[in-house]
């Protein structure tokens, strides 16, 4: 009787952490989208006010902020700077590519990373000024959407976690 307990209690413990997780993703992706527009942010004051190198402004803005975010600005610069042979638009991608597992984003999210990445330092001041500043809209935009999904659904998964955990341990006890 005491084995089935524990075991009762163990799958109701698992269920209640995997629900958990499912909905830390929503509460994450609100978060990045909201870093990555303060950090698009910086580095529209970057080229505006202080007419800093692209590779320094990106570095300088991936240490300052932390998260997937933080590590994006900091790699795209990183490549930047070490290695000639990356166009800004390589770069960009490829450590979009290579973080998108740390970054909590929807494809709908990638899509907008990956055109304002082509967009990087293809244009004068003010078309990057533009593009950033189209890029922050769609970014928004996504944001309202992403909160209003949390609200939805974060709720329903942790509730939903424990529920299907008390269930198997009727069903299965």
């Amino acid at each position: 009787m005491l084995i089935k307990l524990i075991n009762s209690g163990v799958i109701v413990l698992c269920s209640t952490l995997i629900g958990l997780e499912i909905s830390k993703r929503y509460a994450f992706r609100t978060r990045e989208l909201s870093a990555l527009q303060g950090a698009l942010s910086r580095l529209e004051t970057e080229i505006i006010h202080y007419a800093s190198r692209l590779p320094d402004a990106l570095v300088r803005i991936g240490e300052s902020i932390g998260g997937g975010t933080g590590k994006l600005f900091h790699k795209t610069g990183e490549l930047l700077s070490l290695k000639k042979k990356f166009t800004v638009s390589e770069a960009w991608c490829s450590s979009l590519e290579e973080l998108k597992k740390e970054l909590y984003l929807q494809q709908e999210d990638m899509d907008i990373l990956r055109r304002f990445g082509d967009q990087l330092g293809s244009s004068d001041r003010e078309g990057q000024v533009r593009f950033i500043r189209l890029t922050l809209q769609q970014l928004r935009e996504e944001e309202q959407k992403a909160r209003a999904v949390r609200e939805k659904y974060e709720k329903m998964y942790r509730s939903l976690g424990l529920l299907v955990g008390i269930a198997l341990a009727i069903i299965l006890f």
